[in-house]
């Protein structure tokens, strides 16, 4: 247990609300101690409300009007503490208004519109501050006397500010200014602002460079036996507010003039190519109209990497430049291809791509100025690893996909996140194939996006894609599987109904008709829907709209339930919403689009039927050994078969295409999960691939892997473990075996090296194992001889040789992380310092996502503690872990990148319990004043595992049959 105090002689909050006898009760009481009466209590309550009132008055007739006075405010005027940051105080004065509540409506009024912003900011490495001066030339829209701008943890100088029409030098008159509610600022003027009229708001602020990773922010690294420093920004989705006052809203695009002050001894950059230097003042061009949270400069010692592209350079340490030469080989690649999808050229006169030490994000797309984390951009060919090199690929393409879907066209509002990040996740695969075309990695897509997806829109707490959001907290929460998966998974659905053609051109007429503006759902749908009547992709009565709003306006997606009638060679479809937990009473129904062949068809993906918003068809078919629906899982649902189907898909299952392979077991094992199919055809289905498939078709089998991962989790603390383990190792024995004798370990082969990762996680799970013991003696022979470990496999041998080990090995791969130069290898070693059995480590481990001064950078928060919950041992522990830190653990790592969320949903894994179920549930009741954004991650987080608790109660007797049952059966 972490923390554990005794309580035992302290009330818990249900004691005193039920104190009906009136009890007197007493903390760490002594006998014959002080019992306070309960007159005297009232008494004492009634003495500290007066208290509080006259304090109260004292601040507000003394201490305000001082706080007002912000001319004064310099840079070096906040007070640093011992440790060389601003003092906590001073942090907490630079926020005038507290966060919003969940229902605070922030939005802007709409009767001004910024056209320029011109910014001249500065940051102050000795004191971790920053000051700024910003210029909005804005277009009054509709005859106004306030102007209500966003800002956050700025001050700004009350005194420098002015009001001024272009027409005139003349200062308007100010009646007032201050900070409202809702991260704005509010200024009333003597006089109206004329409609149709420009004018400019001209003032100076100042700031801190945060430690939180949002707006202008501050970040340092060791090199060379020194500490370096640098200040970088991160705005999206609502933190350019942090850095300059703006109007913080998407649909407020504007030009921005930037002037970025530094040391002598560091460079900048921004957005767009360097005009002029002066002295320490960084001059820029003027960048297109763009959002707001598009803007970006950095100031550091960061060195370039140039590319064969004289666009595009990537920026990086300077000890670790040469791992910028990937990145620096893909980028152009992708850039030109995505040139010539849309047949729109690339806007900006250069690309620069940088890693930053810490990072929120895995990457962000600002304009001309691409930022990333460095273990999402950099590549070690000398220790080249698979994963490592896909996730660049991926993350580089996703966020070059952006400079079109995101940047050129920007969503109106936050309410369509899916609209750039479901496309950009789309364009990555596109983009990714294209510059690696042997990784064949858009066959990955039904697992890596899709199936993500179904895990979270398969909860009853689930929301639409497209959902009202009013204010920051709830626009952070959209930035989540959904909006990433489920809009990727929308996207390729709307490519396979239309076709490729249809579906490209009306890309292109969107980007062209709204380019440097803002579109929405409607706008895209209403492009799409011109182009399809024109190529006769869609019938005349049926729009884009019509079909895409029951998917975008609605949470969850259907299972289509198909019956054959043989007799009269018909096939009856039917929808309901798919719920792992009971769905009686949810009527929802979709336009889905239904592809069908069987044993004598082809497999072409294109609808031959719709479900039109309708519970039920009838379609014809011909007498058939099998019929297949929804061909490579192109629309976005899961099917259900008669059991006489399923039977038939299972015997011939090795006949069909590797991609149907992984859809079936996929499909049957989700509905197995819902009570929606017996689980002997998903075990039988992988028990009959398991046992045939002699090449180790990656797809397919990584599918199962995942999905049996569900059921181990669910029987590891029970009796039936070890039949379970017994028939995962029985069915997969030889392709342990064929991993572990006929693959090159040194294999650059993208899918070989994918395959050997996959399966040697599996084989090395059982301690006993030849796998187990060779990782563990490799990792034995790391610490005392430095033989070096395949980085491929590192991530296998290094949890499997912590697991199996002592303190020893622990210790030895933590040192390593603190001195090891490679950014992917510090990932792999925290993945795996969470794999030991030793209790007392994984509390020290955890201990240190709450110390100050820790060697885990921020970002690397949720990883640390993902890789402690994904220990089956230590489940209780991490739970234990967050609630004793809560408080702490959401001051210290703000609202940014749902970091405290990401913990959340990592709790659930293990947890199939009504004790563990009721523990979770009263966790959140208890800081439900303090969820900062977390609280949609409670709510998935809670109904998964009260979906844990109804499949233990339903399917675990069931399943433990069976795998008695079939035992003697396993090989066969």
């Amino acid at each position: 247990m972490v923390g554990r105090t005794e309580y035992s002689s302290v009330p818990t909050a249900v004691d005193l609300e039920n104190n009906t006898n009136q009890k007197k009760y007493t903390v760490n009481r002594e006998p014959g101690g002080l019992v306070i009466p309960k007159s005297l209590c009232a008494l004492m309550a009634i003495g500290a409300l007066l208290l509080a009132i006259l304090v109260g008055l004292l601040v507000f007739f003394f201490v305000v009007p001082r706080c007002s006075q912000a001319s004064d405010t310099r840079p070096s005027d906040l007070r640093v503490g011992d440790d060389g940051l601003p003092s906590i105080s001073d942090e907490i004065s630079l926020t005038k208004i507290d966060s919003p509540s969940l229902e605070l409506d922030e939005r802007l009024p709409r009767s001004l519109e910024p056209t320029h912003y011109r910014i001249q900011v500065r940051p102050f490495f000795s004191n971790l501050t920053f000051d700024g001066t910003v210029t909005i030339t804005m277009h009054v829209k509709e005859q106004t006397d306030q102007i209500i701008f966003n800002v956050k943890d700025i001050e700004i100088d009350k005194q420098s500010v002015k009001v001024r029409s272009v027409k005139s030098n003349t200062p308007l008159g100010i009646s007032r200014q201050d900070y409202v509610p809702g991260e704005r600022y509010k200024i009333v003027l003597d006089s109206s602002l004329d409609k149709n009229i420009m004018y400019t708001l001209e003032l100076t602020y100042v700031g801190h460079l945060n430690n939180h990773l949002q707006g202008f922010y501050r970040s340092q690294y060791d090199e060379n036996n020194s500490v370096k420093y640098l200040a970088s920004t991160q705005f999206s989705p609502t933190d350019a507010r942090r850095a300059f006052p703006c109007f913080d809203e998407p649909s407020f695009k504007a030009n921005f003039s930037l002037i970025v002050g530094r040391p002598s001894n560091m460079s900048s950059l921004a957005n767009m190519p360097l005009i002029k230097s002066d002295s320490d003042w960084d001059y820029y061009e003027t960048t297109p109209k763009m959002s707001p949270y598009l803007v970006a400069f950095v100031v550091s010692n960061l060195q370039a990497y140039g590319s064969s592209d004289k666009l595009i350079k990537v920026w990086t340490r300077e000890t670790l430049r040469i791992q910028a030469r990937y990145a620096a080989e893909f980028a152009p690649k992708v850039l030109h291809y995505f040139e010539n999808y849309f047949n729109i050229a690339f806007p900006l006169p250069k690309i620069d791509i940088v890693a930053i030490p810490d990072f929120g994000y895995n990457a962000m797309e600002n304009w001309g100025l691409i930022t990333f984390r460095e273990s999402s951009l950099l590549y070690n060919t000398d220790e080249p690893d698979v994963d490592t090199k896909r996730t660049i690929a991926t993350i580089l393409s996703h966020e070059l996909g952006h400079q079109w879907f995101g940047n050129l066209v920007t969503p109106k509002w936050w309410n369509d996140l899916w609209l750039k990040e479901g496309f950009a996740t789309y364009l990555q695969y596109l983009g990714a194939d294209f510059a690696e075309p042997s990784w064949n990695i858009k066959e990955e897509f039904i697992f890596s996006e899709t199936a993500r997806a179904f895990a979270l829109d398969a909860l009853q707490s689930s929301r639409p894609i497209s959902y009202e959001v009013k204010n920051s907290r709830q626009i952070r929460q959209t930035f989540d599987e959904l909006s990433y998966a489920k809009g990727a998974s929308v996207v390729r659905m709307m490519n396979n109904f239309l076709g490729e053609d249809a579906f490209k051109t009306g890309l292109i007429n969107y980007l062209r008709k709204y380019e440097y503006s803002n579109g929405d759902r409607d706008d895209l749908f209403g492009a799409l829907t011109e182009v399809a009547h024109r190529k006769g992709a869609l019938e005349p009565s049926v729009t884009v709209k019509d079909v895409m709003d029951s998917w975008t306006k609605q949470p969850g997606f259907p299972v289509i339930t198909a019956i054959r009638d043989p007799a009269n060679k018909k096939l009856i479809l039917s929808q309901k919403r798919f719920l792992f937990t009971d769905n009686h009473n949810d009527s929802s129904t979709w336009w889905v689009p239904v592809s069908v062949t069987t044993n004598g068809g082809n497999f072409e993906t294109q609808p031959t039927v719709w479900l039109k918003n309708e519970p039920m068809v009838t379609i014809n078919l011909n007498t058939s050994l099998w019929y297949l629906i929804n061909i490579n899982q192109t629309g976005y649902y899961i099917v259900n078969y008669d059991e006489a189907n399923w039977r038939s898909l299972t015997r011939h299952l090795m006949s069909l295409p590797t991609i149907i392979r992984a859809q079936l077991i996929s499909d049957s094992m989700d509905l197995a999960r819902a009570n929606l199919l017996d689980y002997d055809i998903p075990l039988k289905l992988v028990q009959h691939m398991a046992l045939r498939d002699k090449f180790i078709m990656f797809v397919p089998t990584n599918v199962a892997f995942k999905k049996l991962e569900f059921l181990s989790d669910m029987l590891s603390a029970t009796p039936a473990f070890g039949l379970f383990e017994s028939f995962v190792s029985t069915i997969f024995r030889d392709t342990y075996r064929t991993v572990n004798s006929d693959l090159d370990y040194g294999s650059e082969n993208y899918l070989h090296q994918k395959i050997r990762k996959m399966v040697l996680k599996w084989a090395c799970r059982k301690t006993d194992s030849e796998c187990a013991i060779t990782s563990h003696r490799m990792f034995r022979d790391w610490m005392e001889y430095a033989r070096t470990i395949p980085p491929n496999i590192r991530d296998v041998v290094y949890c499997t040789a912590i697991r199996q080990g002592s303190e020893a090995e622990w210790r030895f791969a933590f040192n390593r992380y603190l001195n090891t130069s490679s950014v992917s290898e510090k990932n792999v070693l925290l993945d795996a310092l969470g794999c030991t059995t030793q209790k007392w480590l994984l509390s020290r481990y955890l201990d240190n996502l709450v110390r100050n001064h820790s060697s885990i950078r921020i970002q690397d928060a949720d990883r640390v503690f993902k890789s402690v919950c994904d220990n089956n041992i230590a489940s209780t522990l991490a739970f234990d872990f967050l609630r004793t830190n809560w408080d702490k653990l959401i001051s210290f790592y703000g609202e940014g990148f749902n970091i405290i969320s990401k913990m959340v949903k990592s709790l659930p894994r293990f947890m199939n319990t009504e004790y563990q179920l009721s523990e979770l549930v009263r966790f959140r009741n208890q800081v439900r004043h303090n969820l900062g954004t977390a609280s949609q991650a409670f709510d998935s987080a809670i109904e998964r595992v009260r979906g844990n608790v109804a499949w233990m109660k339903k399917n675990y007797h069931n399943v433990e049959k069976w795998l008695i049952d079939n035992k003697e059966h396993f090989h066969a």
